[in-house]
């Protein structure tokens, strides 16, 4: 097994640790303060995802990389763009819910196209680092679709249905309502050849309620 997909799940399962070790004394302006009045409106704010409050939608852009095979005979660009809508909402102040659609974008290989894209559910968690940065990982699960074209010998097709995720990032509060966000995520989707891993690296922005 390839030792960067065994030292990946390492670094989210420490990120994932981190709110069970931070001091919840120095939690930032995104989490509840009543001498913060910014941080009280962003607290009591209301949730699109059942059992959850303090919720936020946001949008996010960037790069995505298919871990695709590809014949040495063809021409072939598994780095594409891609982005993602979101919403989410906290069960407390540590974690949280998180419901998305991800579009990996097309790559090319094989003489055709592979399209990756699909719903998101994770579970996130947050470390508060200082008054204004956070840091998050998540894992979960993404119901995919995916086609394939591609040239006479290879295979075409359909495929869908779910695979892990996971990933990490942070968080910048630019205001008590606008968060800037930069972050790294895994989705395994099934291709009609076998289930590969696709990858994306984004930044965006998040409004929170």
């Amino acid at each position: 097994m390839n030792d960067k997909k065994l030292f990946l799940p390492a670094i989210l399962c420490s990120v994932l640790a981190l709110p069970a070790l931070a001091d919840t004394s120095s939690a930032p302006s995104n989490y509840p303060d009543t001498a913060n009045p910014g941080a009280a409106r962003a607290a009591s704010g209301a949730s699109w995802i059942p059992y959850t409050t303090r919720g936020y939608a946001g949008i996010n852009l960037g790069g995505t990389d298919f871990d695709l095979a590809c014949a040495s005979s063809q021409d072939c660009d598994t780095s594409r763009f891609g982005g993602k809508v979101y919403t989410g909402g906290l069960i407390n102040d540590r974690i949280g819910l998180e419901l998305g659609y991800v579009n990996m974008g097309n790559a090319e290989r094989n003489g055709g196209r592979s399209r990756a894209q699909g719903v998101n559910l994770s579970l996130v968690g947050n470390a508060p680092l200082t008054e204004r940065f956070n840091a998050f990982a998540k894992v979960g699960t993404t119901y995919g679709f995916t086609k394939t074209n591609a040239a006479a010998g290879y295979p075409s097709g359909k495929e869908d249905g779910f695979g892990l995720s996971y990933g990490a990032g942070l968080g910048y509060d630019v205001t008590p309502n606008l968060q800037a966000v930069a972050e790294w995520e895994n989705h395994r989707f099934k291709f009609v050849d076998g289930r590969e891993d696709v990858r994306m690296y984004s930044v965006g922005m998040r409004y929170k309620f």
